[in-house]
């Protein structure tokens, strides 16, 4: 009896306990992974501004090169009585099938391969389930719907101004620019210092 009158003053004697609850986002695991999910969704909403200006600047330069050396062959085409239009949508049509050809291939790529690494990747610091790809419709209609905008209007771009030309000035030979100075050539000591190699890469990186 003594010792549980002794227990009890003990009890009495004793603070009240102190109950700390903690949710999921207390976890450190848990906010380092959600940091980390949150990077890589930044990345992905800002690398595909990059891909589709890329794909738009090599669609431009390529279309702009085979209108230049297909110039013969328009003028032949326009003094034989087609019509801008239909001219235009030989172009276009074969950008339309490069960016379907690289779309199908760039959504396979996208949805499997780049999901499966970046959770793999993340699998050597956490312990996480399994990752089950899925397709997302909606993403890839977006994405090929702005890549055949990107192509689109750089091929109208390229193939525009040729077309505003008459036949018989298609039919000529395309008359050179005309050369300029550029601004390393007014600095006579360094320019004169220069060996032709570098002169030519110099001028070609000022006019390009």
């Amino acid at each position: 009896r003594r010792q549980i009158r002794d227990a009890e003053s003990q009890l009495e004697d004793m603070a009240a306990p102190q109950w700390y609850v903690l949710d999921r986002d207390s976890n450190v695991s848990y906010a380092s992974f959600d940091g980390n999910a949150n990077k890589v969704e930044a990345i992905a909403r800002i690398f595909p501004v990059f891909f589709f200006l890329v794909a738009a600047l090599v669609a431009l330069t390529t279309m702009t090169r085979m209108v230049e050396e297909e110039r013969l062959q328009i003028g032949t085409l326009k003094a034989l009585g087609y019509k801008r239009g239909q001219i235009m949508f030989k172009y276009l049509f074969y950008a339309w099938v490069a960016t379907l050809v690289g779309g199908a291939a760039g959504l396979a790529f996208g949805f499997t391969v780049i999901p499966i690494v970046i959770w793999n990747a993340y699998g050597t610091m956490y312990t996480i389930p399994g990752f089950r790809c899925l397709f997302h419709a909606s993403l890839a209609v977006l994405g090929v719907g702005a890549a055949f905008l990107c192509t689109s209007a750089a091929t109208l771009n390229a193939c525009g101004q040729t077309l505003k030309e008459w036949a018989a000035q298609l039919l000529l030979p395309k008359a050179p620019k005309a050369g300029k100075r550029i601004f390393l050539e007014r600095i006579t000591p360094v320019w004169k210092r220069m060996k032709f190699t570098h002169k030519v890469t110099a001028r070609n990186l000022f006019r390009y």
